[in-house]
């Protein structure tokens, strides 16, 4: 059983959105918050890979945050 809130995080991410989340790149699950890019090329990075690559080819078409969630969380107010 996975201990550490990453690893539970990355199997959810698994489990839910199968191959469509993950770095054309390095293959790397993101983890909720961080940021894919879409590049010209149409293929789709993680930030990290993004830094790797050469100034010429790091030109995005989109850039969209990982979210934890398909379902919207939920806010509660708080008393005063």
């Amino acid at each position: 059983m996975a201990k550490d809130l990453a690893s539970i995080l990355r199997r959810k991410a698994r489990r839910a959105n199968g191959d469509a989340s993950r770095c054309s790149s390095c293959n790397r699950f993101p983890l909720p918050g961080e940021l894919m890019h879409e590049l010209e090329s149409h293929r789709v990075v993680c930030q990290l890979c993004l830094a790797d690559l050469p100034e010429p080819h790091r030109v995005t078409i989109s850039c969209e945050r990982v979210h934890a969630s398909d379902k919207p969380l939920a806010v509660i107010a708080r008393a005063a």
